[in-house]
């Protein structure tokens, strides 16, 4: 049965992969053979004395397998090409120049046997079984033959042939077994570097999915010295420098001592730590790696941004249920009050019923707005992000506010976003936050003119883009600052206090931040819309 060619091709660049290096090893062997063989016969010194029987002979044969080895030498080192070939060569080469030198010994001398056995057997394991076999039987019928030539020539007995007999089986043994060894070890070499190769492939591609995670991760050794930092824990924690093996608390003093106390104490749970360079709020996780808390260390980081838009989701859907029975239990009664307030207004009554009548009707419309802002933010759905082009985007934001009579009147400055801004976010939930704060402006805003908006977008040392909305108005109090983004509170009276608590929500669930920006002197409120910058799919 013939094996299949890509075995065969396999098994060849095999040979050829890992038979350079040993080849030019026996390459130098036989040449420093060759040198040893000469001294020794020209010296006459014990143990490296040769005795020839011919000696001109000898001496030719000794010379010519210099030369020989000295030039497969240098093909070995020069050619990089036909491995093959300059095996077959270098055997040829060494079974001829050693049978010479034998034969010139006095082939009843088998001194120089075993330099043949060792030659023929190092080709051996530079090539196939058969070639292998080969080399043995051309050494053996070689010892044969100078057997017979030697016993036409001088009338010698037989009894040699059992000694080149022995030799030649010893050949065979040599050849075939290091042959059989040095396949194996080819192929157990070939498969470590293999097997390194898939390693390496592996680390590569582990490397590469680590630094791809959005949350982030860090190793560290029991020296608190960082073995791996992924781009997302290096923006988690404000983008800092560091040098080529950096420390953890060169990366961030506070997780720097929360985890050497943690080291003394495994009850203490990480705190949270405060974002950095507008960076968002992150959580540590922590994983020992192998046994004990001294040693390694895996350092999860979770952006509690997106966890808290999560829970935030949760928590409408809760909301929105309980907001919807409320409404269908307000609204009836309600609109039931409302409609008989305004059947009442159309009689005679006297001025004092008449407030009276108006302030169940001002309160009512005010308690309906509150009904349809709890609606509103109930019924919202989940956010469809989407990467807006800021520029176009308020352009036409612009134009739509000209149309609303409310929003007449306000004057909206976007002359400072650049055009090549974006924002991910979901159009229709920038809407509602975007009218919601104009409209915002409107009423509070305008202290010694008309209302003047300032819109102003841009790009933060962390890379997130931000927006601000800011107006020419008096500015908000210190006092009610504290408490702008919380539900049902308002510093006006016919305010619901559900406004910038649902700008605030509709931007938590776009992965955003609705924050107010210290206000400076002589200028109004000013709010900023911080994204965390990624759009997950």
């Amino acid at each position: 049965m013939q094996a299949p060619a890509s075995t065969l091709q396999q098994a060849k660049t095999i040979e050829e992969t890992h038979g350079w290096r040993p080849m030019r090893l026996l390459a130098v062997y036989r040449l420093l053979v060759a040198v040893v063989v000469g001294v020794g016969f020209g010296s006459g010194v014990e143990p490296l004395a040769i005795a020839a029987g011919m000696p001109n002979l000898f001496i030719q044969g000794a010379v010519g397998y210099f030369l020989f080895a000295l030039v497969a030498l240098i093909l070995a080192l020069q050619l990089n090409t036909r491995f093959k070939a300059q095996v077959i060569f270098q055997a040829v080469g060494d079974i001829t120049g050693l049978l010479v030198l034998i034969y010139s010994a006095g082939i009843s001398d088998n001194a120089l046997g075993p330099l043949l056995m060792v030659a023929v057997a190092g080709l051996a394991t530079l090539v196939n079984t058969r070639l292998a076999a080969f080399f043995a039987a051309l050494a053996t019928v070689g010892l044969l033959g100078q057997q017979f030539l030697q016993q036409m020539q001088s009338g010698a007995d037989s009894v040699g042939y059992t000694q080149l007999g022995m030799l030649g089986l010893g050949i065979f043994i040599t050849a075939l077994g290091g042959n059989l060894l040095a396949r194996r070890a080819r192929e157990s070499q070939a498969l470590a570097e293999q097997r390194g190769i898939d390693l390496a492939n592996q680390e590569a591609l582990n490397g590469y999915i680590v630094q791809r995670l959005q949350d982030g991760i860090i190793v560290i050794d029991g020296d608190s010295n960082v073995r791996l930092l992924n781009a997302a824990a290096w923006s988690q924690l404000g983008r800092p420098k560091h040098d080529a093996e950096p420390t953890l608390s060169d990366l961030h003093a506070q997780l720097g001592d929360m985890i050497r106390a943690w080291r003394k104490n495994p009850q203490i749970e990480p705190e949270v730590l405060a974002p950095v360079n507008n960076g968002p709020e992150v959580q540590p996780r922590l994983q020992p790696l192998g046994q004990g808390r001294g040693g390694a260390l895996l350092i999860f980081l979770e952006d509690l941004s997106e966890l808290r838009a999560q829970v935030q989701q949760a928590k409408l859907v809760s909301l929105g249920r309980l907001t919807a029975s409320i409404a269908h239990e307000i609204r009836n009664p309600l609109s039931a009050m409302t409609h008989a307030a305004q059947l009442l207004e159309e009689g005679e009554l006297s001025d004092g019923d008449k407030r009276l009548l108006q302030i169940i009707i001002k309160q009512g419309a005010r308690l309906n707005g509150i009904i349809e802002d709890v609606l509103r933010l109930s019924r919202r759905e989940q956010p469809n992000r989407e990467i807006i082009l800021l520029y176009e985007w308020l352009e036409e934001f612009v134009r739509e506010a000209g149309l609303q009579e409310n929003l007449r009147a306000v004057r909206l400055d976007i002359s400072e976003v650049p055009d090549d801004i974006t924002l991910p976010f979901d159009g229709n939930h920038l809407n509602q936050v975007m009218t919601n704060l104009v409209r915002n402006a409107v009423e509070h805003g305008g202290a010694d003119g008309p209302v003047e908006v300032t819109i102003t977008a841009g790009r933060d040392v962390s890379g997130r883009q931000w927006l601000e909305i800011c107006d020419n108005g008096r500015g908000i109090p210190d006092d009610a600052a504290a408490h702008l983004f919380e539900p049902f509170f308002t510093t006006a009276t016919t305010g619901t206090g559900l406004g910038l608590y649902l700008c605030s929500e509709l931007c938590e669930s776009n992965q955003a931040r609705l924050t107010l920006r210290e206000q400076e002197e002589g200028r109004g409120a000013c709010f900023r819309i911080t994204s965390s910058g990624a759009l997950l799919s």
